[in-house]
Formats: structure tokens, sequence, C-alpha cells
């Protein structure tokens, strides 16, 4: 998912379970209707042009236009801040600064601050974008959406990071917006926000207010069905899901979705889930307590029809407040552009040589925890020179019950280091059986799965033929899918729904070791679009003679234990720069054994590491198993032959391990040529996860910079404070 650029806090979208506890809280005075009605701050920066001048040339980009400048009066009208809006804002995260430290006095100033921060950007952004008869922003702004540019309405603007959005703006359509005598402020408020919106966002925002009333009804209804958050009575142990699971992009939303109120049919609901054990009848109470609730906090006019929520003056104060929050967010974005790129470039090159600099002095120690923590915010840019490191996936086959008991037996006939012991052993591992791991993404915590024969993806198909995937959001409606996770490999079984006990049968297919080699070379070929994985292998494994092994252990060689070694064709020839662009092969292969691992691997520390276990030169002792520290090290080692993309079998007392090397450091610059500016676009190169991980700082910094003058030049002039309407906060606990 791309990052966000938001440098102002804002309230919660619904304040019912806040509003809930206005009754007999300390905060409010007896006459609770009048007194949260108060208008407790006016905010107007059309007030002073000679501030509004500084405001604009603080930013240094657009100068006020005399069209606007002439129209000030017409363009802003004040906006209120009720007393209402401070007491939501403190119930949402009041008693987090109060717990801190905070005085209640300093807590309610410095909100009281932010709110009207909201309304001052908001207001500026206007008369910005008006002054530059144009919308543009971050191309990481757009890249929020699951739409393309083109279809989010924004258009690439040629020789810098901008989109352009594709409307033409005029003073004159800016005022038609929501005017007539029949039109209410808060709808003109919407009309007004919407004008700088595509219809995408505004589609988004009203998602976002739709999505918190059903929140707020469904808690209304668990509370009604189970008395609290229902427990859930499952037989299997949840097993670990890969890490961005069904992240959507953060402007996603469904295309059908409506308000659930038991007055309407959940079917007609498009994309809304009921909760469990729902019927319309007790939504229909759960809708009634959220009604009441609102009309107890007097959010509800007199006269108001309650039959279609989204008819309510409440929908709209709330869609009004998501629009505002969407125009401030869209314009720190095109605040974000003013920065150069001389600025931004001079920025980031000097945070990847203090990296370089300081990894160039790092012992040993410190680099494998560097390894450790290795991410796409957290890089390794320099390695150790003369020595080779390396990280490995591993899929552990372990022994079922009755071999490991057949292995302790060996161990106390021959000892557990012993040639004759090695050599013993080697026939149990012939009878291991892989079997598919992710029953509980069926039958868990909640159902992972589903059915994709349904669906447009294209997906591998096991001997067993099923069309279970699992992550439908992930596969079927986000265009970014999952990190490093192929996602393509159904359930290797059967799988049968239950309708009576609501859960699944499942079958698992069972694969000898030379079954699933093929398995995951196929797989692993299906990902990439070619033949690209195979290998050889060793035809002695079972047959081994403890003479043989003996040979071998004098000299720290445990090449008996390896029972196959192979290669993908062509990952070793992809730049590192390069290596998790998504139309590598080094990037496919990687994203498939990630998979099969989460369906095979018994080893669950192993999952959800970003390239798996870090693994040290031959010089020094890894803390493995000693097979599988000789097989991953000869791996890694060995560049000219295996390295990058190359993979064994190999037999330890756990079972088989398939070991695929995920990423390798061979010493000194891991990045051939640094960081570089011009690649910062090219999703997946090195370059541009540095950016992605830096610049939320960088430019954070700048913007924040930039609203600060922004506030300094308007907010004093523009802003009217009625303290002594809210003074009974601000003397709590004085």
């Amino acid at each position: 998912m791309k990052r966000k650029l938001i440098t102002l806090i804002s309230a919660l979208l619904i304040a019912v379970f806040s509003l809930g506890a206005f009754a007999g809280c300390d905060l409010l005075s007896t006459d609770n209707e009048r007194d949260m009605a108060q208008v407790v701050a006016e905010v107007n920066v059309a007030k002073n042009t000679e501030d509004l001048a500084s405001a604009f040339a603080a930013l240094g980009t657009v100068t006020l236009s005399d069209e606007v400048e002439s129209s000030l009066g017409e363009l802003i009208s004040t906006d209120e801040i009720y007393k209402r809006d401070l007491v939501t804002y403190f119930l949402s995260y009041g008693y987090d600064y109060i717990n801190a430290g905070y005085s209640y006095a300093d807590t309610f100033a410095m909100f009281m601050d932010a709110l009207a921060d909201r309304k001052i950007v908001s207001q500026f952004a206007a008369l910005y974008y008006l002054s530059a008869d144009e919308v543009t922003v971050d191309s990481d702004y757009v890249e929020q959406f699951e739409k393309s540019a083109a279809e989010a309405g924004y258009t690439a603007v040629d020789g810098s990071d901008g989109f352009r959005l594709d409307k033409d703006l005029s003073v004159a359509e800016y005022l038609a917006a929501g005017a007539g005598e029949d039109v209410s402020a808060d709808e003109a408020a919407i009309a007004k926000y919407s004008y700088f919106l595509t219809d995408t966002e505004v589609a988004y925002a009203e998602y976002l207010v739709k999505s918190a009333i059903n929140d707020a009804i469904d808690s209304y209804e668990e509370q009604l069905l189970h008395g609290s958050a229902h427990d859930h009575d499952h037989s299997t142990t949840d097993r670990t899901t890969p890490t961005g699971v069904d992240t959507l992009a953060s402007y996603y939303y469904p295309e059908e979705y409506a308000i659930y109120t038991g007055l309407n049919a959940e079917e007609d609901c498009g994309e809304y889930e009921a909760v469990e054990d729902s019927s319309r009848s007790t939504r229909r109470v759960a809708y009634a307590r959220f009604i009441s609730n609102l009309r107890a906090n007097n959010l509800i006019g007199e006269g108001e029809s309650i039959s279609d929520p989204e008819q309510l003056s409440y929908y709209d104060i709330e869609f009004k407040t998501q629009l505002e929050q969407l125009v401030i967010t869209k314009f720190m974005s095109t605040v974000s552009l003013s920065m150069s790129d001389a600025i931004e470039k001079g920025l980031l090159e000097e945070a990847y040589n203090e990296q370089v600099a300081a990894q160039q002095v790092s012992s040993a120690s410190d680099f494998t925890s560097t390894m450790d923590s290795v991410s796409d915010t957290s890089f390794i840019v320099y390695s150790p020179e003369n020595k080779t490191y390396g990280f490995v996936y591993n899929i552990l086959l372990p022994f079922n019950a009755n071999q490991e008991l057949r292995l302790s037996e060996l161990q106390a006939q021959y000892g557990t280091e012993s040639a004759e012991y090695y050599a013993a052993r080697a026939g149990l591992y012939r009878y291991i059986e892989a079997t598919d791991q992710r029953g509980s993404w069926f039958n868990g915590e909640e159902d992972r799965s589903f059915d994709a024969s349904a669906s447009s993806v294209e997906y591998y198909k096991t001997d067993a033929n099923s069309d279970y995937l699992f992550f439908e959001d992930s596969m079927t409606k986000s265009s970014e899918g999952i990190a490093r996770y192929a996602g393509l490999y159904p359930y290797n079984g059967e799988a049968v729904y239950d309708e009576e006990d609501g859960h699944y049968k499942l079958t698992p297919a069972k694969l000898d070791i030379d079954a699933f080699i093929g398995e995951f070379e196929s797989y692993i070929d299906f990902a990439a679009g070619a033949s690209v994985a195979s290998g050889t292998a060793n035809s002695d494994f079972y047959s081994v003679t403890s003479d043989a092994v003996s040979a071998q252990l004098a000299d720290d060689d445990y090449s008996f234990a390896v029972y196959y070694t192979g290669k993908v064709a062509g990952v070793s020839d992809v730049s590192s720069a390069d290596y998790l662009v998504k139309d590598t092969v080094s990037y496919k292969a990687l994203s498939a054994v990630n998979e099969l691992m989460f369906a095979y691997t018994t080893d669950t520390a192993g999952l959800n590491t970003y390239f798996g276990y870090s693994v040290e030169t031959l010089q020094e002792e890894s803390g493995y198993v000693a097979e599988f520290e000789y097989a991953a090290q000869k791996l890694i080692a060995d560049g000219a032959n295996y390295g990058r993309g190359s993979y064994c079998v190999v037999a330890t007392d756990y079972g088989w391990h398939i070991i695929y090397v995920t990423f390798t450091y061979d010493g000194g610059l891991v990045y051939e040529d640094g960081f570089v500016y011009a690649d910062r676009n090219n999703e997946g190169t090195f370059s541009y996860n540095f950016y992605q991980s830096m610049k939320s700082s960088v430019v954070s910094e700048y913007t924040t910079g930039k609203q600060n003058e922004l506030l300094t030049a308007l907010g004093e002039e523009s802003t009217t404070y009625y303290e002594d309407r809210y003074s009974d906060l601000t003397s709590i606990g004085a």
C-alpha cells in the first residue's frame, strides 16, 4: 500500500458511542441541548487580504488571483465550531492526553486550535485551487485509489511527480455549487467541498459514512444478540496469515453498499455483511437504539423522517466532515509538490550516504543484527568485505509420530552424530508426506477461503483439482495483492462445506518428497510463466553407507544429507536493485516459494519473515543444525553455481527441509549505483522502496513546516474564540 501524508488530526467519523456517554457526564451542563449548540469559535480566512497574501507567499507557488481576491466575501463564509464538536473531540482523544499528564485546560485549548486549523486549511485550500485554476497532487495520492489514474479522474503532469485533476476550475462554477434558496448550509458545504474532488473521492467519503453507521448499528445488534462481542468456538488453531492480507487501497470502496436498518433487506445492501445471527427484527431494534441515541443528543431535527438514514441531517453533517478531511488531505499532497526536486533529491541522497557510512563501520555481529531487521523500510546497503551472507526460506516437512519413534530408536542404538546413525536413518525419509497446513484458513476464527472458479483469477491447478484460494479481497479487489506472496496456489486436497455445522470437511493430498519437489518446481514455473525451475536428485541418498558418511564427516561435509539440488534460471541475473520488481523472475519465484511455505511448512517461526532466515558465511557458525547449516551455506557461498534462486532438499532430525535462497550479500555496496533519484517511481526497485520509506519523513517535515507557516500567517486574524462558552471545560481540575 502507498503511504498517505496527513498532518492534521481529525475527529472520529462517527461519535455515536461517545455521544452515548453525554448523559450524566461531568463535562456537560444541565441544559445539554442549548449548551452543546453554542458556537465556541468562528473561522474566516478572508478577513485580511494581507495575511492571505503572506500565506500564499509561504507556499511560493501560486499567488492570490485578482478574481479570487475580488470575490472573497462570496467565496468564504464564516465556519462555526460548536461546543458539541469540542466535547466529541475530547471524548475521542482527550483522555489519552490527560493520562499522559496534560491538564484539562491545555488539552481543550489544543483541541480548539486543531478544530480551527482544519477550517483554516480547508478554506485556504479553496482559495489556493481557485487561484491556480487547477488541482494538482503528488503521485502517491493518486496511487491510493484502486483504479488507474485516468479512472480516478487524474492525468499525469509531464516532467513532474504530479497529477492534475481532470477539471478546469472557475470562481463562477464554485459559487454556483450548492447555491439555491432551499439548500441547507450543510448541503451547500458538501457541494463546495465536492467541487475539488473527483466522483471517486466523493463516493469514498460517502462509503465511510455508511460503513461507520453500519458499524454503530452492528454494535447495538451484537449487544442485543450476544450481550457482547460474539465468541466463536473453533476446533482448529489459526495458522499465521501473510502480512498485508486483505489490505486494500486506502481509497477503496465497494461499488454497491448501503446502510442496513432492518427496514430494508440485507440482500439489498450490496457488500455489507450482517453480524452473526442477525435478522430483520433484531436489526430494526438495533437501528431504533441508534436513532434513540442520536435523538437524545439532539442530532435529529424535529419532524425528520427516520425511515432512510441517508436523509437525516446528521448524515449530511458526517458526510460534510469527511469531504472536508479529503480536501485537507489532498491539499497537503498539493503542498508537497512545491518542494523542488533538487531539495528532495539532496535530502534523500544524504540519507542514503549516511546509511552506507554507518554500515561500513559495523562489526560482523552488528551486521547480522541488521540482517534480522531488513524490510521494505530497513535496508542493508553495505555488507562486510570478503564475506558472503544470505537469507533462505525453509519449508519443513516433519516426521510423523511413528517415524519419530523409529528415529529415537536409531539414536539410542547408534548415537546422534555417528556415521552409522546417519546412514541408518536415510530410509525413514522416503515415507515422510507433505500435507497442506491451511485448514484453519477454512475452519479457524475466520473463513479465509473462497471458490476461485467463479472469479476471473487464473490460478494453479493441483492434482487434487481444488478451486479454493484464500484472501479474496487481496486477490480479487486489490491490484496490489500481498507483497512477496503469489496467492495462486489453491488448497491441495478436497474441501467440502457442511451446511449443518458451518465447517469444511478437509481431506489433504499426501505428497512424498518426489511428488512435493515436482509440485514445488511446477508452481514456480506457473508463477514465473516459463519453465525455469529444475534440479538433480542424489541417487545415493537412500543407499548411502556408513563408510561413505564417515569419509564425508571427516571433512565436515554433509552432502550425504542433501537429497536434491536445483536452481531457478535467471534469478541470479537480476540486479540487486531490481530484485523485487514484480515482473522479474526473482520476485515471481520468491513469491511462489513464500506461498508454498505458508501452505506446507511446520516451521511457523519462518513465516512472515522478509527474506527468511539469515545465514552467515562458511567461516562462522550459524546456530542451525549441522545438515541445514551446511546446505544453506553451500548454496549461498557458491554464487557461481547456486546463489540467489537456488534450492535444495536436505534431511535433518526434524524431517525434510526445502531451502530456497532468497537473497545474498557478497561484500561491499549491495546496490552498485546506490540510490538513483530518477528510479524513485519505478515500483519494486531499491530506489523506489528507499524513496517510499524516506519520503514520508522528508516530505512530512516539509509540508508540516509549510502548514505551520500558513497557520501562523492566518491563524490570529481569521479565528475568533469564545472562551467563556467553554470555560466550564477548561476549568475542570483547576
